[in-house]
């Protein structure tokens, strides 16, 4: 048997009468409970929303939240008939009763953040966006962003601010977001530069290739036709894709998973198996001791066992009775005389004593060196490998921090060889990074992706000179 809602309920809703909705309760106090169960239904709170009864609307979510996220049978929830309706207030107090109900879908997938960019509303658009970033997200039946939709319906505007967004947010995940929402295809896949681009909207491709870099858009992906954005902007027909074709990257999934694991992959597996291990505060404990570590081994390049020469200090021997050595810092094991000790001179050089440099002796300032290195490097590399979800945040000081130290212990040296020895690990920290980075930033500038970025660019400005990136590809070629 159907349920059927009461006339006289409906009528207190439409007028925004509370107290004959009461009056209507304390007949029935079920009531609510009854239209809840109707999966599609015009509940009390969609006609206050049609009507922009903002307190009868509010009373209902107080009352009945779940009526919030109810379509009814035109496949419409509150939220949407009150932006149909112009009633942005109600819509308003809506979000600020629960924020999450921008996300609700109604008919044909379409939530009310892809209803205010197809309306292109800017001030809505912001106000969901601030409440519920996670919105940019959702996508119709038909797999269409926000994005998709704002450049379908000719909402200039609304795409911009979209845009703008996305370079703005800085919240956790804020990459991941950037590039899924960019590269997003539909059902056709299409992404927004292939919908740009066969509307001919040649000022909105520009605004995204300026705005983000190659690395980040896929301006070589093919939509069913086979079609680049490129291709699209040059009217270029060409035959559909095979269907049989191999998806690239399954094929090169394949290929590293059949390729032979080497010794250095080992040792790396066995790294992040171990840390997967670890729990959470088993690694925050095991950071900041890493930190601890990191910070006494630092302050040692500064404040070395025994302290530093003084300017004061001259070359002849000191007599200290207590000391009875040429520095005035002994270790005995490591003393030498005769043949010995003109071997370790050989080897290490003689002490220079100038100002700021250590009074250790050479041998023991050069096993100092070895071992204080060796676990400050050690430790660097821990705390990237266990923080390598933030490592971009955290590589750049830290390896300012290892060149630091290294050029510390350069100064600190007591001799001239043992001085040039630390310049050149010095110089070896300074530039074999770059080189390491070097063929990474060579082979994303001759990617065949960059180079549609650049070709693209180039179609929008006519074929006129698209600047520095194209010089430097040309270059780089």
């Amino acid at each position: 048997m159907a349920i059927s809602i009461d006339p006289r309920l409906r009528e207190a809703a439409r007028l925004g009468n509370i107290d004959a909705f009461y009056a209507i309760i304390q007949e029935d106090p079920f009531m609510l409970d009854h239209i809840d169960q109707i999966p599609f239904v015009h509940t009390p709170l969609h006609i206050a929303a049609h009507e922009g009864q903002i307190h009868f609307a509010m009373e209902m979510m107080n009352l009945k939240p779940s009526f919030a996220r109810k379509l009814n049978r035109d496949g419409f929830s509150p939220m949407h008939l009150a932006l149909r309706d112009g009633q942005i207030k109600l819509v308003l107090g809506l979000l600020k009763a629960d924020k999450d109900l921008v996300r609700v879908k109604g008919r044909e997938g379409i939530t009310p953040l892809h209803w205010v960019v197809t309306m292109g509303n800017s001030n809505m658009l912001i106000e969901f966006l601030e409440a519920c970033p996670e919105c940019i997200e959702d996508v119709t039946v038909l797999n269409e962003t926000a994005l998709h939709l704002a450049l379908k319906n000719n909402q200039s505007e609304a795409f911009n601010l979209l845009i703008g967004w996305l370079q703005k947010n800085r919240r956790k995940g804020a990459f991941g977001l950037e590039k899924k929402v960019l590269n997003w295809r539909d059902n056709d896949d299409n992404t927004m530069l292939h919908i740009a681009a066969s509307k001919g909207l040649h000022q909105e491709l520009q605004l995204v290739l300026d705005s983000f870099d190659s690395f980040r858009i896929n301006v070589k992906a093919m939509n069913s036709q086979g079609l680049t954005a490129l291709e699209i902007i040059q009217n270029v027909q060409r035959q559909a894709v095979n269907t049989a074709q191999d998806d690239t990257t399954t094929t090169t999934k394949i290929k590293r998973l059949k390729k032979k694991v080497h010794g250095y992959e080992k040792w790396y597996m066995f790294l992040a198996r171990e840390k997967s291990n670890i729990s959470e505060e088993m690694l925050n404990s095991t950071l900041v001791v890493t930190v601890l570590v990191i910070t006494a081994i630092y302050q040692s390049s500064l404040s070395p066992p025994g302290g530093v020469w003084q300017a004061a200090s001259t070359n002849t021997s000191t007599s200290d009775p207590l000391f009875p050595t040429s520095n005035n810092v002994t270790v005995h094991f490591f003393e030498g005389n005769g043949s010995n000790k003109s071997i370790a001179n050989h080897l290490m050089g003689e002490e220079s004593r100038k100002a700021g440099t250590t009074i250790l002796d050479p041998w023991v300032y050069f096993l100092f060196w070895f071992l204080n290195s060796l676990a400050f490097l050690l430790s660097i590399f821990f705390t990237l490998f266990m923080l390598s979800c933030v490592t971009r945040l955290v590589l750049t000081p830290l390896y300012l921090l290892c060149l630091s130290y290294i050029l510390s212990m350069t100064i600190l040296a007591p001799s001239a060889i043992l001085s040039k020895v630390t310049l050149c690990f010095t110089i070896f920290f300074l530039v074999v990074p770059q080189l390491v980075m070097l063929p990474y930033v060579l082979r994303a500038y001759k990617s065949a992706n960059f180079k549609e970025w650049i070709n693209l660019r180039k179609a929008l400005r006519g074929g006129s000179n698209v600047g520095i990136a194209e010089r430097l590809w040309r270059v780089l070629s």
